[in-house]
């Protein structure tokens, strides 16, 4: 399986659970990829499946690899595609906190210090 397949995959996944999550998750990754073609002019068709590690951890190429990783560590804010959280964003998961409660609770295990506050201050 490719990265790209794989990010498709966890998408998909998510997508079966909770479809809104899956849809933010879409939306700032087609918004990431936008900034990219006109930044750098790298098409959807031409993203790599994985570059020099040393360049995704610094954030400095886009990849299928990096995309998949943040999807796949919940990074609910996208931080790891060098997104800032926003106070939308923030709105957006106190909505999804309160209709997906099964699924986020103050049981979510995350390594995001900020979501999991934000899902603490909710219940």
């Amino acid at each position: 399986m490719s990265w790209q397949q794989y990010t498709v995959f966890l998408l998909e996944s998510i997508g079966i659970y909770n479809k809104d999550l899956m849809l933010h998750y879409y939306r700032k990754i087609k918004k990431f990829m936008i900034w990219h073609r006109n930044k750098y002019g790298v098409d959807i068709d031409k993203i790599p499946d994985f570059a020099d590690c040393k360049l995704e951890n610094q954030k400095k190429v886009i990849s299928w690899r990096r995309i998949a990783r943040a999807v796949e560590k919940n990074d609910f804010y996208l931080r790891r595609l060098s997104f800032a959280q926003t106070k939308n964003d923030d709105d957006q998961l106190k909505e999804l906190i309160h209709k997906w409660d099964n699924l986020l609770n103050k049981s979510t295990k995350t390594d995001d210090k900020v979501l999991q506050k934000i899902i603490n201050e909710n219940y």
